[in-house]
């Protein structure tokens, strides 16, 4: 597995190199950090003491396909997220019709080209780069974002009050403002909203917070995913995304695999991607997108109904088990290695 990323802070990464490592392969981990990194990594990849290439990164496979001439192995793309999207439709950090925007563009675009196999987290994620950089969708195959179980594991911690967490980066798709307003229609109900991370958006949630005249919001930054872990522990209800951008439609966030990694209630906005994992009121609770009353009313149904919390809680560990333990998706990346015939690979399960 090749990148640049830091592993402790980059959980796709984790999830996946500790799914790996659960197979009956030998998994090798190399993230240079110094400058000449992009240097180490063609020295590594020239050695070719291994049999399949997984890269993380543009940069990283640029070099990669470069060398490509000499190791003559196959190379897996963890694309994982279009940047074309993520900074000019969903962030909005770049015009559209922009020389960056373009780049970006064609960036996500020849990087998939240059690819053997492409992985996404989501089937609509792959309709989306089917359609938008016209791609063959037989190479592009669903790994899920999944949770590290390490981390994110069932359990109780104390809290007095009824506690409502929400974690993020504050980007447009995860929709903080409606969990603001959600919380000012609920100001009377003895609810507390955690919500921590920072962001994008960070500056006009505050703004708007100051307006809303909150009293039932904790806002508590930046956490190191341990201490992120520990807050999760003691909410009564995990929140989801909410925005109203595309991009909404087609992912499932980290935050709803940490939350039944946890055995706890997750509540989140209806979309295609989420659907297409989760069932309402079996093992998730659904709202309507972009839509404080809907999110609220949400809220309110799952506090006074704690055998329903319950259920959904199980039923969404149940379904993280099944699907989303670092050992599934590593069983899955075998599997894809094996439907694209990779004959140099040897599994010996």
């Amino acid at each position: 597995m090749l990148g640049v990323y830091d592993i402790n802070l980059y959980s796709r990464g984790r999830v996946l190199y500790k799914g790996l490592k659960k197979q009956d392969i030998s998994v090798e981990l190399f993230l240079p950090k110094s400058r000449s990194k992009y240097l180490q990594i063609a020295k590594k990849i020239l050695n070719k003491d291994y049999d399949i290439i997984l890269v993380t990164g543009k940069l990283c496979l640029f070099v990669t396909k470069l060398l490509k001439f000499i190791h003559r192995k196959q190379i897996i793309f963890d694309a994982f997220i279009s940047d074309y999207d993520n900074l000019v439709n969903d962030r909005q950090l770049v015009k559209k019709k922009s020389l960056l925007a373009k780049l970006l563009w064609f960036g996500d675009k020849f990087s998939c080209m240059m690819s053997d196999c492409i992985l996404l987290d989501t089937k609509e994620h792959i309709e989306y780069f089917v359609r938008e950089f016209k791609l063959k969708a037989k190479k592009i195959f669903v790994v899920l974002v999944g949770s590290d179980n390490e981390i994110f594991y069932p359990r109780r911690a104390r809290s007095e009050e009824f506690t409502v967490v929400f974690y993020g980066t504050f980007i447009p798709l995860q929709g903080v403002k409606f969990i603001l307003l959600a919380a000012k229609i609920l100001e009377n109900e003895n609810i507390k909203f955690n919500i921590i991370g920072r962001g994008q958006t960070y500056n006009q949630i505050m703004e708007l917070y100051t307006q809303l005249k909150l009293k039932n919001i904790c806002f508590q930054g930046m956490v190191s995913i341990y201490k992120l872990s520990e807050e999760l522990a003691k909410a009564d209800i995990c929140l989801g995304i909410f925005g109203k951008s595309k991009k909404t439609r087609r992912v499932i966030p980290h935050k709803a695999f940490d939350t039944i990694a946890m055995k706890k209630p997750l509540l989140t906005s209806e979309t295609p991607a989420i659907k297409s994992l989760f069932q309402h009121r079996k093992n998730v609770f659904l709202c309507k997108a972009a839509n404080p009353s809907s999110l609220a009313k949400a809220i309110l149904t799952l506090k006074n109904n704690p055998g329903l919390r319950d259920k959904i809680a199980n039923e969404g560990y149940k379904l993280y088990t099944a699907t989303s333990t670092p050992d599934k998706l590593g069983k899955r990346l075998v599997e894809i290695i094996k439907l694209i015939n990779l004959k140099s690979f040897n599994y010996k399960k």
